[in-house]
C-alpha cells in the first residue's frame, strides 16, 4: 500500500476510502495470497481485490432476487384482494 500512498493522494476522498477498503478486502485474504506465491505480488493483491468486489456483486444479486420475489408475491396478493 504504500507504493500507491502518491497515487492515493491524487484521487478524491470518497475514492481513497475506496481505494483503502480494496485494500483491506485484499489483506483478509494473506492466506490465499501467500499460498500463491505469484513472481509478482501485486497480482495476487489484484485476485484478492477482484474476489472480494466478486463476493459484494453475488450478495448484492441474490439480495435483489429476494426482494423482486418479494415485491412479486406483493403484487400477487394485491391482485387476488382486489
Amino acid at each position: 500500500m504504500e507504493s500507491w500512498g502518491k497515487f492515493r493522494r491524487g484521487l478524491r476522498r470518497e475514492d481513497q476510502e475506496a481505494l483503502d477498503e480494496l485494500f483491506r478486502a485484499a489483506r483478509l485474504q494473506l492466506a490465499g495470497s501467500a499460498y500463491a506465491a505469484r513472481p509478482i505480488p501485486f497480482e495476487s493483491i489484484a485476485m484478492c481485490m477482484l474476489l472480494a468486489q466478486h463476493r459484494v456483486i453475488a450478495d448484492l444479486q441474490h439480495r435483489v432476487k429476494q426482494l423482486e420475489t418479494a415485491h412479486d408475491e406483493d403484487t400477487d396478493n394485491h391482485r387476488v384482494a382486489v
